[in-house]
């Protein structure tokens, strides 16, 4: 398979006929089968990846060619591809993309997403949900086919954001092909390489051309037939690549290629590129050679602006003729593009120094965003320039305060390319490291490490060394060098390196469960003068105080926060994660939500990505704690997506076991387990003690969920040794439920007086921080525990004491247990109809919740009782999921499809499905029965 890309194509030195691409498209029938298939799959309703991949000129971007112009030739296609030249421009590939699309979200309509007031002051995520959103109205009318070329030249923020938009396709009408020379490329996201190398995804590894192919394309492109032997040899000496084929063919000489001498190597592609380009005319050259310095893509007005073209339609009609531009897809006015982007590289490379400087100077004055004229000066310069570098600096310096931490990066290198002074040129290729590190790109931080390991150490090196340290995992790296920064700090030392370098040794001690050196860390960043951006330095040493016992003063080290909002600057953000956490520990639910809902929101906003997951990750363990189970389900599910797609790595843990809490209380056994163990897995590898915390309370949940009971003991008796339990705040109450459900767990077995002491400190402990909640969750164990002794009256006592803290608190999880727990407790002491009162009252929590294990069980208590407890027809919305019960709500609300999909951040054909899921399962035709259906059953 080949498809020539000449106006006319030559061997031996004669002109031949102009061959079109489909007379010369040669072989791969099985992949394009293969393909077409995956496409009929796609436009009923389930989304397909496609990976193509294999070497430069293997023939990928000719395959994709011809099953667009076939099989997709009634979709609705939007093609892109990643250019080297473009690496750095942050959005690149999504503004190619965007443009082809119908009914475009404003957000991507912008002239340039890489510009500061664009998409790169967005985060990924924001842009994602954009993409997903303009997929989602482009499926309504055909099926849509995404092409993506060279993915491993595309830009990192783009690729996060398309990650997002992938992962989030559940009944769509979407083919998306990805074509790469390497699968394996570690500067893909790994978001990224999880889609490219799931089981789903079908991967079309091409391999060179076969012998009839061969033949055929040499018989296609002149009329002298070689020997087959000769075509043999040909085929050995390119390996069948049909890029080097076409290209022998077309400049050798038949009697070189059937001779015994050496065969040549094929000439560049520029040349074939450069033959072609002098055919046509002066402007026609002007116009192609200007639109090279400004991409794969652009506006017909700025090439011609850049090129100095009169009749920039007459220069644009020739340049077609000859294969060279084509017309592209746009909103107003006419935009041209490359048929691919190898032919604008030849171009670009072909250009005359002198020649690509002064176009880029000319793009640099023509640009409409101030981050767009600083790339073309970058090309545009010819030696090192302080002036540029300062203006870079002040870019990347205002990049970073917005949280543009991609744009910041990209500046960062270009003024550390460009810098006439070596220590200029190190400081800055050193903060490219830590705004790589903030946008998510770790692979392309770890790319830069050794270059900054050679440089001379000093107290920054020291400081962005170990931040990625800790980002990858390797702790005791991480301690060294981050003490290392404070050792070799001296008077040139910036405070705000010294402020980061303790932010970092903060959380590094809170991952290994070191309370006393959280707050020294923290303290000691907060002791320097305040940075510009938002700090994690407050919320380390609220945390540090309170996991060490010192509650109050924690909340007192926040009073610097208003009550709401905006959270504008550091000083109304910095803390605000810390405070919602303390709060949830203490009780206080509600204002634990709102002040969680918030940090999440400000952090994407612009603070730090690691604390935006972070505070959504508490947010999901406060709603499951208030009883909000839906709302848990899907933000949990919601943060451990995020945290996948940025590769924050770190935060995953923690994310992973909250998101199993609820699963595991609805019976959803094996997802519940899967985030459980996938929590584990991630806690091992970090060390994290309170990681592995929170994982083995997920995975305790599920055995309780499952009544057993001997693997709750299992798994949670490792946290009474001395060394582990006086670590990273186990024993701070309201922090790990790790003691209440072990002592439930051995009452079950017997073990009573195992279950008394690992109850009494926590009893201790909650009476101790008047903790409401955590004092009712103790009064049900002791219930329990009493209860197993023989010693009813304080059984009762402590059952009807918890329930009566509820009653003083708020809505919650716990509540439902004490009353399931309480009217057992009466129904065996014969007390029934007082059983069936605080069983009702259960039974009615439960179906709420859909919390199956234990309506089972509380069925099971009331018809022991003698009552009958029939569920209905329509019983916790007839058994809607997670996703189709939000889905529901909102649509109750008044809120249209593509409103409901932009809230949750999924695409419209996703949110159809639920829908009309939801209706079949309710027995209704239509969003008027929602009202009456919904109301009707909770």
């Amino acid at each position: 398979m080949v498809a020539c890309t000449g106006s006319g194509c030559r061997r031996g030195g004669a002109e031949l006929p102009r061959q079109t691409p489909d007379s010369l498209f040669l072989g791969r029938q099985e992949e394009l089968s293969r393909m077409t298939s995956r496409l009929e799959a796609a436009a009923r309703g389930a989304p397909q990846v496609v990976l193509v991949d294999g070497p430069a000129g293997i023939g990928k971007t000719s395959l994709a060619r011809r099953f667009l112009a076939d099989a997709a030739a009634e979709c609705c296609v939007a093609k892109a591809s990643g250019e080297e030249l473009e690496m750095e421009l942050a959005y690149g590939l999504v503004a190619q993309l965007a443009p082809q699309l119908p009914d475009v979200p404003e957000g991507l309509r912008e002239p340039a997403l890489g510009t500061p007031g664009g998409a790169a002051a967005r985060d990924p995520i924001a842009v994602g949900a954009l993409l997903l959103d303009a997929l989602g109205q482009a499926q309504s009318r055909a099926p849509v086919v995404v092409l993506i070329d060279d993915v491993h030249w595309a830009d990192t923020p783009s690729l996060h954001a398309l990650t997002f938009a992938l992962r989030r396709l559940r009944r769509d009408r979407l083919l998306a092909v990805l074509l790469t020379r390497d699968a394996h490329d570690p500067r893909l996201p790994h978001g990224l390489h999880r889609i490219l190398h799931d089981e789903t995804t079908m991967k079309l590894t091409l391999e060179g051309l076969a012998l009839p192919d061969i033949v055929a394309l040499q018989a296609a492109l002149g009329p002298s037939a070689l020997p087959r032997w000769a075509i043999a040899r040909l085929r050995e000496h390119t390996h069948g690549n049909p890029l080097h084929t076409k290209a022998l063919l077309q400049q050798a000489p038949a009697d070189v290629l059937s001779g015994h001498a050496v065969l040549p190597a094929p000439r560049r592609y520029e040349r074939l590129v450069s033959a072609r380009l002098a055919r046509c005319g002066a402007a026609a050259r002007d116009l192609v050679k200007a639109a090279s310095v400004l991409g794969v893509t652009c506006s017909l007005h700025q090439a011609a602006q850049v090129g100095e073209v009169p009749d920039p339609l007459g220069a644009l009609t020739e340049a077609m003729t000859y294969d060279l531009l084509e017309e592209a897809p746009a909103d107003a006015v006419p935009r041209l593009a490359f048929p691919h982007p190898l032919l604008r590289a030849a171009v670009y490379r072909g250009l005359r120094p002198a020649e690509r400087s002064r176009l880029h100077h000319r793009a640099a004055a023509c640009s409409e965003d101030r981050y767009g004229a600083l790339q073309h000066r970058v090309h545009a310069a010819v030696a090192p320039d302080g002036e540029l570098t300062d203006e870079l600096i002040r870019f990347a310096a205002e990049q970073a305060e917005k949280g543009a931490w991609a744009a910041a990066a990209a500046s960062a290198i270009a003024a550390a390319g460009l810098s006439p002074e070596a220590g200029l040129r190190e400081r800055w290729l050193v903060r490219a490291v830590e705004y790589r590190l903030l946008a998510g790109d770790v692979s392309q931080a770890a790319e830069l490490e050794q270059t900054v390991r050679d440089m001379a150490p000093d107290a920054e090196q020291q400081y962005v060394l170990g931040h990625l340290a800790l980002t990858t995992g390797r702790l005791e790296e991480a301690r060294r060098r981050l003490a290392a920064c404070w050792e070799s700090c001296d008077a040139d030392t910036g405070a705000e390196t010294l402020r980061k370098a303790a932010e970092q040794m903060a959380w590094l001690c809170l991952i290994q469960g070191d309370a006393p050196n959280i707050v020294k860390w923290a303290r000691l960043g907060l002791d320097l003068p305040r940075g510009s951006r938002s700090s994690f330095l407050p919320d380390s040493l609220a945390i540090g105080l309170a996991i060490s016992g010192r509650y109050e003063e924690g909340i007192r080290s926040l009073a610097h926060l208003p009550l709401s909002g905006p959270r504008q600057t550091p000083g109304q953000l910095d803390g605000l994660l810390a405070r919602g956490m303390l709060q949830l520990w203490n009780g206080q639910l509600p204002e634990a939500r709102r002040d969680l809902r918030e940090a999440f929101a400000a952090h994407r906003g612009g603070g730090l990505p690691y604390a935006a997951l972070v505070a959504l990750g508490f947010l999901t363990d406060t709603e499951y704690r208030s009883g909000l189970w839906d709302e848990a389900v899907a933000h949990g599910t919601q943060a451990v997506s995020l945290a996948e797609d940025t590769d924050q790595i770190s935060i995953l843990a923690v994310v992973h076991a909250f998101t199993a809490f609820p699963l595991a209380g609805r019976g959803d056994y094996e997802d519940a387990e899967a985030h459980a163990r996938a929590a584990m897995q991630h806690a091992r590898t970090l060390a994290d003690v309170n990681d592995g915390a929170f994982a083995a309370t997920a995975l305790a949940l599920v055995h309780t969920a499952r009544g057993d009971d001997e693997r709750t003991v299992a798994e949670l008796s490792p946290f009474l040794s001395e060394e582990i339990a006086h670590r990273s705040g186990l024993e701070e109450v309201g922090i790990v439920a790790w003691r209440p459900l072990l002592s439930e767990a051995l009452t079950r077995l017997g073990r009573t007086d195992e279950a008394l002491d690992v109850l009494i400190p926590y009893e201790s402990g909650a009476t101790a921080r008047r903790r409401w909640l955590e004092q009712a969750t103790a009064a049900r164990c002791r219930g329990l525990l009493e209860e197993a002794y023989g010693h009813r009256e304080a059984a009762d006592q402590a059952f009807r004491n918890g329930l009566r803290l509820c009653a003083q608190g708020t809505t919650c999880w716990e509540e439902a247990l004490l009353h399931l727990s309480y009217g057992t407790f009466l129904r065996r002491t014969g007390k029934r109809r007082k059983a069936v009162a605080e069983l009702e009252a259960a039974h009615t929590n439960f179906l709420r919740l859909r919390a199956t294990p234990y309506l089972e069980r509380c069925t099971r208590e009331l018809a022991a009782c003698g009552r009958v407890t029939a569920r209905p027809g329509g019983v916790r919305h007839a058994g809607l999921t997670a996703q189709e019960l939000t889905v529901a709500r909102l649509a109750r609300r008044g809120m249209s499809n593509r409103e409901i999909a932009r809230e949750l951040v999924l695409s419209i054909k996703t949110i159809e499905y639920h829908l009309g899921n939801a209706y079949a399962k309710l027995g209704i035709s239509s969003r008027m029965g929602l009202i009456a259906k919904l109301d009707e059953e909770g």
